[in-house]
């Protein structure tokens, strides 16, 4: 039978896993927030002929 995790084991195991959620969340928002730049720019690339 697996011994219990003593309380540091789990508050290590805790703020471990708070760190890769954080990673993961400011990830996804480098991401979003890159495509929507490059939306963006292509956006504007696209109505640039058309005010000529």
């Amino acid at each position: 039978m697996p011994r219990p995790l003593r309380r540091t084991e789990a508050y290590r195991w805790a703020v471990g896993r708070g760190m890769l959620v954080c990673a993961l969340a400011w990830g996804l928002v480098e991401l979003l927030a890159l495509q929507r730049s490059r939306y963006q720019q292509w956006r504007q690339r696209q109505q640039a002929p058309a005010l000529k």
